[in-house]
């Protein structure tokens, strides 16, 4: 009788975490004026998109998320028509683990780069597990995975001194 009881629960337990994981890590972008906390509700807001992915021999799988450019303007950074010393500023992806991307606010810019970045929170239809998420950036066109960090904590935008 106990087991009719329990086996539900854990499993409801199971399914549910990855969506609560998700709603109580809002991603943070600091900049050098201050830090702008997304929540979920915000980051539903923003258009979504999509990009395949291969990591380590494994089958393709289907990232989605919105994309780290809509992300960071909803933080107030511009993305597009940079000039002058906007054109030197980085962006610190940071994964839990330590683990950091760097790459130029210019690649987002639909007149220079124009890369395909998603902070993607799915991953064929499902959330992220836990040791991927609860969101991985995802850089579209990379020939090999090592930029798509997982687990993403802060995204810093940073300009260089003048």
């Amino acid at each position: 009788m106990l087991r009719r009881f329990v086996l539900p629960l854990l499993i409801a337990g199971v399914v549910a975490r990855p969506a609560f994981a998700q709603a109580a890590h809002p991603v943070m972008v600091v900049t050098d004026s201050g830090t702008r906390s997304l929540d979920a509700a915000d980051l539903a807001r923003l258009p979504r998109d999509t990009a395949r992915m291969t990591f380590h021999g494994q089958p393709p799988m289907l990232y989605e998320g919105p994309s780290l450019s809509s992300v960071l303007r909803s933080a107030g950074v511009r993305t597009d028509l940079l000039r002058g010393p906007d054109l030197s500023t980085r962006i610190v992806v940071e994964a839990s683990d330590g683990y950091r991307i760097v790459l130029a606010l210019a690649d987002l810019d639909p007149g220079l780069g124009s890369r395909r970045m998603i902070l993607a929170d799915r991953v064929d239809g499902q959330l992220l597990s836990a040791d991927e998420g609860p969101r991985r950036l995802i850089i579209a066109g990379d020939a090999r995975p090592s930029r798509s960090a997982r687990q993403v904590v802060p995204i810093k935008v940073l300009s260089e001194p003048r």
